[in-house]
């Protein structure tokens, strides 16, 4: 008989952190450049590629990141 093995997927975007130097390390061009490619090219990403497989999600996004990154966020 075959294990079932359950596995849970949580992302937690959080793309401007770098910008409000929420997460205690210091702003620079890299954290604008992460923070820009994670909201709008790295979440678009993930979705299709859990939209691929059919996979069921749970995303935690912090309000600064949403009104940044609006149509991204709100699929």
């Amino acid at each position: 008989m075959a294990k079932e093995i359950l596995c849970a997927f949580g992302v937690d975007v959080d793309a401007v952190a770098g910008w409000l130097g929420s997460y205690g390390g210091e702003d620079s061009p890299d954290d604008i450049s992460r923070g820009l490619f994670a909201g709008e090219v790295g979440a678009p990403r993930l979705l299709k590629l859990f939209e691929r497989y059919g996979l069921r999600t749970t995303w935690f996004i912090p309000g600064h990141s949403m009104e940044t990154f609006p149509e991204q966020m709100k699929a």
